[in-house]
């Protein structure tokens, strides 16, 4: 019941209460003035009133007995109205901490209500980003698949260039070691070049020995024929007519038979020295043939190298990338997800964050492609042996030598 409701009975209850005591007043003086009649009526009439005094009486006492009742029941009503009194002040008391409490709820349930708009746009912010995140997850998934098949079509590139390189190192073995049959063959041309230069050195001293001793002979004839002239000697002269022809006619088969060994070794020297200019020439079109392979064989591992070396970087950041996705997801958005709260974000961004740690992959990338690169230069420094300068030198050297030898 209200406060109204209850004082509305309270005061119903009390102006019955007066009524009934007002007449109870009214009641007393009308037995007051009927008892003053009774005394002044003559005793003719007494007996009529007895009866009527008795009713009257014991009326009176019902009443008098109905009005302690109610005394009673008034005490009664008045000790409850004022508990109820004092309930209704509690109830006043407490109704204006209820209403004080009901504002401060009504004020943290606004509160609330933004806290939520906030956390509602918070949440539809991470949707779109989980969003976002599982796009980019898929299109990375796409370029790891993409990376694996180069990665794997690299990888067989690879084995069969190692395949061509093997079968490339057996073929040059076997042109080194026809080089090799080659060059013991020149040395050996070399050798017989050699011994008939010194041949025909000893030929053409030979020849000129000869040369002068004819000489020598005919300047002997000729003091001896001035001798005989002088002296008149003709027997002498006779004698030279008949020898002189002879000695002649022999130097000069001699001689021609030398020039004709002189030229058929020149023509051999020739030969020899085309066949062996020509013999060198293929050789060096070997070389420049085989060193040409070889560059070719280098370039093409060293490109392998660098795409398998390519290939394993991304592999390595995409799933790099992919690890710090599935971190981010699995600390960010799948709570927001499944469980309807907000994370606690660190100081930072999860945006900043994710941009760090990509900086921080990338570095890592870079450097360790500049070590690979440093590993593979030094590689190729060591490898290119037969592109040194040193071995230029060597061929060029040992080429003008081969070269004078065959002129000579």
């Amino acid at each position: 019941m209200s406060r109204s409701s209850i004082i509305d009975l309270t005061s119903c209850f009390f102006f019955f209460l007066s009524l009934s005591q007002i007449s109870v007043i009214f009641f007393e003086l009308w037995l007051g003035f009927c008892a003053s009649k009774k005394s002044a009526m003559p005793e003719s009439k007494k007996p009529e009133l007895d009866p009527l005094l008795r009713d009257l009486s014991e009326k009176k006492q019902i009443f008098r007995r109905n009005v302690v009742s109610l005394a009673a029941e008034l005490k009664d009503a008045r000790a409850r109205l004022t508990l109820q009194q004092e309930s209704c002040t509690r109830e006043t008391l407490t109704r204006q901490v209820v209403e004080k409490r009901t504002s401060s709820m009504e004020d943290e349930i606004c509160q609330l209500h933004k806290k939520l708009e906030e956390r509602n746009y918070q949440l539809e912010a991470f949707a779109s980003d989980a969003n976002r995140f599982l796009k980019e997850l898929d299109d990375i998934r796409l370029q790891l698949s993409g990376t694996r098949a180069t990665a794997d079509i690299s990888v067989c590139s690879a084995q069969s260039a190692q395949l061509q390189c093997l079968a490339l190192a057996k073929e040059l073995n076997e042109k080194n070691s026809a080089l090799k049959e080659h060059e013991d063959r020149a040395n050996r041309l070399a050798e017989q070049l050699n011994m008939l230069h010194i041949d025909l050195e000893a030929r053409e001293a030979s020849q000129k020995q000869l040369k002068d001793e004819v000489l020598r002979i005919e300047k002997d004839i000729m003091q001896a024929v001035s001798r005989v002239e002088k002296g008149k000697n003709c027997e002498l002269m006779k004698i030279l007519d008949e020898v002189s022809p002879k000695n002649f006619e022999k130097i000069g088969g001699f001689l021609t038979m030398k020039d004709e060994e002189i030229g058929r070794l020149r023509d051999d020297i020739r030969v020899l020295s085309a066949h062996w200019e020509r013999k060198t020439k293929e050789l060096e079109s070997q070389l420049e043939k085989n060193r040409r392979a070889d560059q070719e064989l280098k370039k093409r591992v060293l490109k392998l190298e660098f795409c398998l070396q390519e290939a394993r970087s991304q592999t390595r950041k995409l799933q790099r990338e992919v690890f710090i996705f599935s971190l981010i997801a699995t600390s960010f958005i799948l709570p927001v997800i499944f469980e309807g709260t907000s994370p606690n974000f660190p100081v930072g961004s999860p945006r900043e964050q994710i941009e760090e740690r990509r900086d921080k992959a990338l570095k890592e990338i870079r450097e360790q492609f500049a070590t690979k690169q440093r590993e593979t230069a030094d590689i190729a420094e060591r490898q290119n042996f037969w592109e040194s300068s040193t071995f230029k030198m060597v061929v060029s050297m040992s080429m003008l030598i081969l070269v004078v030898f065959a002129k000579q």
